[in-house]
């Protein structure tokens, strides 16, 4: 699997990291280390790559080519 690289926070622009949440952590979701901003939550399955999904939510700008 390849590195999952996360952008800084939009919002105070400090660092993500990818975090489980949820009843016997079931959520993939990336969470930034200082204000606490959440990206939305995917559900972990093994057809879903909910990490990869969740790093590309957080990753996700107005400005996206």
């Amino acid at each position: 699997m390849p590195e999952i690289k996360l952008k800084p926070c939009p919002f105070c622009g400090g660092e993500g990291e990818l975090k489980t949440a949820g009843f016997n952590n079931c959520y993939s979701l990336v969470e930034c280390k200082q204000c606490e901003a959440e990206s939305r939550a995917f559900r972990i399955s093994n057809e879903y790559c909910s990490d990869e999904k969740a790093a590309e939510a957080w990753n996700r700008r107005v400005d996206n080519d």
